[in-house]
């Protein structure tokens, strides 16, 4: 569980957690492979949101795919790129989340991707949560947290102290 202060100063921000759909870089499924691939290229991007006709997320291209998707016999045919249409190859197995899943629920998943597609129930596509966006606010959260909140360590309260691997302040070590 979150604790109530620390979960209400990661939502909290200048900036939005969830990038809205209308600036988010997307494909098309009837987009052909060569056309996932500019795209790809031109954002810096390694992956991006695909959807289908109805702007519901279908899956997300990567450029691995794409690439594995040329693959002819042991040997690559570029010729395929604008042949080939992004829904041949893409992943369909996207971890979604929804505009009112639990802050909790997002941070886990995030944990193994670089980005969730926010959608409505129905997979409409309302935008992303980039890892980026988060762990800026984490960042916020370890330099700013305790200029607007006291803390204090408890003692003695029938808790037994577990052994931190850290130093605390600015000479704060982490031992693996």
């Amino acid at each position: 569980m979150i604790g109530k202060h620390i979960g209400k100063f990661l939502i909290q921000g200048e900036d939005p957690l969830m990038i809205n759909a209308d600036q988010c870089a997307t494909v098309r499924t009837e987009n052909t492979l060569l056309h996932a691939l500019l795209l790809l290229s031109s954002v810096g991007f390694t992956s991006v949101p695909v959807l289908d006709e109805s702007s519901r997320v279908a899956g997300i291209i990567t450029m691995p795919a794409i690439i594995n998707g040329l693959l002819d016999n042991e040997d690559y045919n570029w010729d395929l790129l604008p042949v080939l249409k992004v829904k041949d190859v893409m992943t369909t197995n996207v971890p979604l989340v929804y505009r009112d899943s639990p802050f909790e629920d997002i941070l886990r998943v995030l944990v193994n991707t670089n980005y969730l597609c926010v959608t409505e129930r129905d997979k409409s596509f309302l935008g992303i949560i980039a890892r980026k966006q988060l762990l800026t606010r984490v960042n916020r959260l370890a330099h700013e947290f305790e200029v607007v909140y006291e803390v204090r360590e408890r003692k003695n309260d029938g808790v037994e102290n577990l052994p931190l691997h850290a130093t605390a302040g600015n000479n704060c070590r982490i031992t693996f």
